[in-house]
């Protein structure tokens, strides 16, 4: 990730934002990657979902149907930016989807901040969880 040390301090705040997958959605122009957060990959072309793909995004549409803001943290490779994002429905929907078990947390950039909610999510053996031993 590249640093944005004038953006770093950035609020995006939208109503109903567009959502995309399980880790992004869009506020108005503004394409936000959630941080720490790794959905699985929805179907593209010949390429099947990855299995809890669909019910991650459909959660973060529930989770996101009022008011929503983001605080910008870094942008990523791909220029999207990314945040910490906390709705009507939740104080802080990175941990909500991955308490879910749902999605994953995304360590490589994360540093663990989510992982005491990844080991919770995996102790109760939900989403993803369930399937494995």
């Amino acid at each position: 990730m590249t640093a944005l040390p004038l953006l770093a301090a950035a609020v995006i705040a939208c109503t109903a934002p567009k959502v995309h997958d399980g880790d992004t959605l869009r506020c108005g122009a503004q394409r936000v990657r959630l941080f720490g957060v790794d959905a699985p990959e929805l179907r593209r072309g010949k390429t099947p979902a990855e299995p809890f793909a669909y019910e991650a995004r459909d959660l973060l549409i529930d989770l996101t149907r009022g008011r929503v803001g983001c605080r910008i943290v870094n942008r990523d490779r791909y220029g999207r930016a990314v945040g910490r994002c906390w709705s009507s429905a939740s104080p802080d929907l990175n941990a909500a989807l991955i308490a879910s078990g749902l999605v994953t947390e995304y360590r490589r950039y994360s540093k663990g901040a989510y992982s005491a909610v990844q080991a919770e999510a995996r102790n109760a053996k939900r989403g993803q969880w369930a399937l494995r031993k």
